[in-house]
C-alpha cells in the first residue's frame, strides 16, 4: 500500500513538472544551447546511462551488501528512468528540433514509455520492489488450501473435483506457452464466474455461517485461478518485453551520440 502511495506521488509529481515544463518552454533559462538548458541535456543523459546499473546488479553478486540491494537497484532504476527522459524533455523544449535531435527525442520517448510498460508487468509477477518472484507452486498450493477448506465444510470432493478441478488444471498449464496463457486469462475469467455462479445456487439457501464462509471459499478459490492463470500470461509477457527493451536502449544511446556528435561539430 505504501509502494503504491509512493508511487502515485512520484507520478504526479513527474506529470505537474511536465505540464510546468510545457508552460514555460519558451522560457531563456531552458535554451538548450548554453547555461542551464544545456546542463540539463548532460544531467539527463547521464541518469540514462546510471540506468544501466540496475540489470548489472541483478547479474552481479557482490561480496559486501554495501552496493545495495536489487530492490533498492530497482527502485532507483525506475525513478533514474522518468527524472532523466524529464530532464531531456525540458532540454529539448518540448520540441523536436533537427532530424538528429528529432531522432534521439523519439527514441528516448520510445525507451521511457517501454519502461512504464515493464513496470506494468514487473508489477504482476513481482511482491512489490523487492526483487522476489511470485511463484506458480505458491498460487497452486492456495488453490489447494481452498479447495480443502470447502471439502472439509460438507462439499462432497467428487463433485467439487468434477466441477472446479478443471479450471485449475488449465490455471497450471497456462505458462506454456504465450497463447495458451492469453487464451486462459481470458476464458478462465468468463468461466469462473459462471462455475461460481452455479456453486452458490447450489449452497442452502438459509443465510447461516457455514455457507457464508462456503461462498467466501468459492470466491477465493477461483480469485486464486484467476491469479495464477494471469502470472503466467504476464511473466510471459515480461520475458518478450526484456528482449525488446535492451535492444531499444541501445538504440536510444547510439541516438544520443550521434546527436552530441551533431550538436558539437556543426
Amino acid at each position: 500500500m505504501v509502494e503504491r502511495i509512493v508511487s502515485l506521488a512520484v507520478l504526479a509529481a513527474v506529470c505537474a513538472a511536465i505540464v510546468f515544463g510545457w508552460l514555460h518552454r519558451h522560457d531563456a533559462w531552458i535554451d538548450p544551447s548554453h547555461g542551464f538548458g544545456y546542463a540539463l541535456g548532460i544531467i539527463g543523459g547521464s541518469l540514462m546511462l546510471i540506468l544501466l546499473a540496475y540489470p548489472v546488479r541483478k547479474r552481479v553478486r557482490p561480496a559486501t551488501r554495501a552496493y545495495g540491494t536489487i530492490g533498492f537497484w530497482f527502485r532507483l532504476h525506475m525513478f533514474l528512468g522518468l527524472v532523466g527522459p524529464l530532464a531531456i524533455l525540458y532540454h529539448s523544449r518540448f520540441t523536436w528540433g533537427a532530424l538528429n535531435s528529432a531522432f534521439a527525442l523519439g527514441s528516448m520517448i520510445v525507451v521511457a514509455s517501454s519502461g512504464l510498460v515493464g513496470r506494468f508487468f514487473y508489477s504482476r509477477v513481482h511482491r512489490g520492489y523487492s526483487g522476489r518472484k511470485l511463484e506458480m507452486r505458491a498460487l497452486k498450493r492456495e488453490m489447494d488450501e481452498k479447495l480443502a477448506a470447502m471439502e472439509s465444510r460438507g462439499f462432497s470432493r467428487e463433485a467439487l473435483l468434477r466441477e472446479i478441478q478443471p479450471f485449475e488444471d488449465r490455471a497450471v498449464a497456462a505458462g506454456s506457452n504465450f497463447w495458451s496463457s492469453a487464451g486462459a486469462v481470458v476464458g478462465l475469467g468468463i468461466e469462473t464466474r459462471r462455475a461460481k455462479a452455479r456453486l452458490h445456487k447450489a449452497l442452502p439457501g438459509n443465510a447461516d455461517r457455514r455457507t457464508a464462509r462456503l461462498r467466501d471459499l468459492i470466491d477465493e478459490y477461483f480469485e486464486a485461478v484467476r491469479r495464477a492463470a494471469e502470472f503466467a500470461f504476464y511473466d510471459r509477457l515480461l520475458r518478450l518485453w526484456h528482449l525488446l527493451h535492451l535492444p531499444l536502449f541501445v538504440l536510444l544511446v547510439a541516438a544520443a551520440v550521434l546527436h552530441i556528435v551533431a550538436v558539437h561539430m556543426y
